[in-house]
């Protein structure tokens, strides 16, 4: 399947003109803070303060916290206050500041790959599956636009063209994604010639993409199962040590001894005991305690129908445990 890819020179250039621009955009803030707290430091200043209204509706003054500009495209130098013996930055008087590249290399890296991963689509949209790519030509237009063709044929042997234009614009301030500048991308396309016949070349990305992800879900839940498995395998013989206990504990309770402190006990607190039906009751419960025991012994030499007992659900202590009545 043959796929459109977008020319790396004019992804370099997108990347390096949203570099520029991001960086000058960014300089203007520099110069701009660099300045304000020159003259802050000047006047002996030791934070800066604005004006805002409170939840009483009064116009109050408050000191300005810088803490939140560190998340952004600046790197800002803070002064040092001392607490608790420890020099940390004072948030409310910062030093100086400058342009903080690797983040606006990151942002125009980040803007690139959104712009061509488009353009791509818009172009494998207009691709059949069949379809098969002879070459492509495109080159930088004026103000701010990539012009191109992809050239191909079908799988009939008919020529087609599909015709590709990029059109942007910067964003700038509060009204760009990053509080500095943001491109803001446009496309036009139409496929010429032969016609597309079946499915385009992006929705066949767009599947392979959706199954890779079932498939990397499909496949977690299988390590998950598998090591469920791994736990449930053992548990015959943890589970056979502990209703061994159970048992034996049960046939204490109707043990001659124990069957004594039970009448002591109604004696003392005056009330009826009903040996008879304490006797059945336990007896019933050992019986089903064996049963379970019985079971779990089986299953220790049994891999196979102890596997098909978890492929049922019943994939836990507590599941087998309930299901026996236990």
């Amino acid at each position: 399947m043959a796929q459109f890819k977008f020319p790396q020179n004019l992804a370099d250039h997108l990347e390096n003109e949203i570099y520029n621009k991001l960086i000058a955009s960014v300089q203007t803030d520099v110069d701009k803070y660099n300045s304000m707290w020159a003259k802050r430091e000047q006047a002996g200043k030791t934070f800066h303060t604005k004006k805002k209204y409170n939840r009483r509706d009064e116009l109050v003054e408050e000191k300005v916290y810088w803490y939140s500009l560190t998340k952004g495209l600046l790197s800002i130098t803070f002064f040092q206050e001392d607490s608790y013996g420890q020099m940390v930055n004072d948030y409310y008087r910062p030093w100086h500041c400058k342009v903080n590249l690797e983040a606006c290399f990151k942002s125009a890296r980040q803007q690139r790959d959104h712009a061509v991963a488009l353009c791509e689509q818009r172009a494998n949209n207009h691709l059949a599956v069949t379809d098969q790519i002879d070459g492509h030509s495109f080159k930088l237009g004026k103000k701010n636009l990539i012009d191109g063709i992809v050239s191909g044929k079908t799988a009939t042997n008919e020529f087609f063209q599909v015709h590709l234009q990029m059109m942007w614009n910067y964003r700038y301030g509060e009204n760009s994604a990053n509080g500095y500048m943001t491109q803001y991308v446009q496309y036009r396309s139409d496929r010429r010639g032969a016609r597309q016949e079946g499915k385009s070349v992006q929705q066949a990305i767009t599947d392979a993409d959706r199954q890779a992800k079932r498939d990397e879900k499909l496949a977690i839940q299988n390590e998950k199962q598998m090591a469920k498995w791994d736990k449930f395998q053992k548990l015959p013989v943890v589970m056979e040590k502990w209703i061994d206990k159970e048992i034996k504990t049960l046939a204490a309770i109707i043990s001659d001894e124990g069957l004594a402190k039970i009448r002591l006990q109604a004696q003392q607190m005056n009330y009826e005991f009903d040996e008879a039906w304490k006797i059945k009751s336990i007896t019933k419960d050992i019986e089903t305690h064996n049963a379970l025991r019985n079971d779990l012994r089986h299953w220790q030499n049994d891999e196979t129908g102890l596997k098909s007992l978890f492929d049922k659900g019943i994939d836990t202590r507590n599941k087998l445990k309930e299901m026996y009545g236990v």
